[in-house]
């Protein structure tokens, strides 16, 4: 590799929204993790259980399409709540689908959870300012609307 190329992919970390958006993820994921971790939550977990209890007893399917997940990693989040009690799955795979919902359990730790969600929010924004926290918001909503048109295809790609 040359000087001149080591010097554009230096760039790269401050200058792609891909790559701070990653960097941006795994630090929040670790943030709400550590807030979520005294109910034995996840951040994803967190995220499924609004998910199910917003969704009308949605499918994983749905789910998994909803918040970006691979059907994989959601299902292996399901599995955790429900050995835990905190999911009940209703019917099958396939076309349907199984069905989610929360069980009393389930409803009780996701009370506790949106607790400390609000401490954690009302932490962040005390970091950084509550406008910061907003506008980043509709940053990151905006990028992610303007990839999803954006996506090349074909000779669009070299």
């Amino acid at each position: 590799m040359n000087k001149r190329d080591q010097g554009r992919l230096s760039r790269v970390p401050a200058e792609c929204p891909g790559y701070q958006s990653r960097a941006a993820a795994r630090a929040l994921t670790r943030y709400y993790n550590s807030w979520f971790a005294p109910l034995g939550l996840t951040a994803e977990q967190f995220s499924l259980l609004i998910g199910i209890e917003a969704g009308a007893q949605p499918t994983a399917a749905y789910l998994a399409a909803a918040s970006g997940l691979d059907a994989t990693t959601l299902s292996r989040n399901v599995q955790k709540l429900e050995i835990r009690r905190l999911v009940h799955a209703e019917g099958r795979g396939g076309r349907g689908g199984k069905r989610l919902s929360l069980t009393r359990s389930g409803h009780a730790t996701l009370d506790k959870a949106v607790s400390r969600w609000t401490a954690a929010q009302r932490a962040l924004s005390h970091r950084i300012g509550k406008d910061q926290v907003r506008a980043t918001i509709r940053l990151m909503t905006a990028l992610a609307a303007a990839a999803r048109l954006t996506v090349p295809t074909g000779a669009d790609r070299r």
